[in-house]
C-alpha cells in the first residue's frame, strides 16, 4: 500500500508538471504569433532591398483640428537618401522641392529661368511641410519600412481593401504610445498583393482618420 501511494503521488506530480508544461506553451505561442513580422511586410522588404530608385504619384491628405489639407506630388526617390518633389496639386502647386538627405532642402518654383532662383529651407520648415509636419523624406518607401522598424507596438495583418481594383493586405501597428510630435496612436499600410509595395497609409488619432497617403503610378528602376 506504501507502494502504491508513493507511486499515485509520484505520477501526480509528473501530471501536474505535464499540465504546467502545456499550459506555458499555449500562453508563449500566441505571444510568438503576435509579434511576428506580417508575411506582407516581409515582402515589401524583399521588393525593395531589389530597388535602386522609383517614382510614384503620392496624394496626402491631412487633418488637424478642424484644418483639412490634400496635395499632390510627383515623388522620386533614389537611394540612400536622395527625394525630388513636385506639387502638382494642393498648396504649393507649382514647387519643386530637393532632399539630398541632409537637415535641409532647397525649393524652386515653375521651370527655365524663373527656377534658377531657389531657396533652402530647414528639412523640417513648416513652408515645406504638411499641416502635421510631415517632411517630403517621410514620404519614401525606405521611410515607412525604417519607421515600422523602429516603433515599438503590436503589429498584424489582415485582408485589406480592394484598391484601384488592386487587392491589398492590411498591416497594422498599435504602438506602445502615441507617436512622438503626431498624436497618432494606429496606422495601417495597405500592401498589395500582385508587387509587394503599399498603396495606402492611414493614421488615426483614436477612432479619427487624420491621414491618408496613396501611392500610385509607382515605376520601379532596379
Amino acid at each position: 500500500m506504501t507502494i502504491r501511494k508513493a507511486a499515485e503521488c509520484w505520477n501526480a506530480r509528473i501530471a501536474i508538471a505535464a499540465v504546467a508544461l502545456i499550459c506555458s506553451f499555449a500562453t508563449a505561442i500566441p505571444a510568438r504569433a503576435q509579434n511576428a513580422e506580417p508575411p506582407a511586410w516581409a515582402a515589401f522588404k524583399d521588393v525593395w532591398k531589389n530597388v535602386t530608385s522609383y517614382s510614384a504619384t503620392v496624394i496626402v491628405f491631412e487633418r488637424e483640428g478642424t484644418e483639412v489639407q490634400s496635395s499632390v506630388l510627383d515623388y522620386t526617390f533614389r537611394k540612400p537618401s536622395s527625394a525630388t518633389v513636385h506639387f502638382t496639386e494642393g498648396p504649393g502647386a507649382g514647387v519643386t522641392v530637393v532632399w539630398n538627405g541632409g537637415n535641409t532642402v532647397v525649393a524652386h518654383r515653375g521651370t527655365g529661368l524663373i527656377a534658377l532662383f531657389k531657396k533652402t529651407f530647414s528639412l523640417h520648415d513648416p513652408r515645406v511641410t504638411t499641416i502635421r509636419l510631415s517632411s517630403i523624406d517621410q514620404l519614401s518607401f525606405a521611410a515607412i519600412l525604417a519607421h515600422a522598424q523602429s516603433t515599438p507596438g503590436i503589429v498584424s495583418q489582415d485582408v485589406g481593401p480592394s484598391i484601384l481594383d488592386i487587392p491589398t493586405e492590411a498591416v497594422t501597428l498599435v504602438p506602445t504610445s502615441s507617436l512622438a510630435g503626431t498624436g497618432i496612436t494606429r496606422e495601417v499600410v495597405d500592401i498589395s498583393v500582385p508587387t509587394g509595395l503599399p498603396l495606402r497609409i492611414l493614421g488615426y488619432e483614436g477612432d479619427t482618420l487624420v491621414r491618408q497617403i496613396d501611392f500610385s503610378n509607382i515605376i520601379l528602376r532596379p
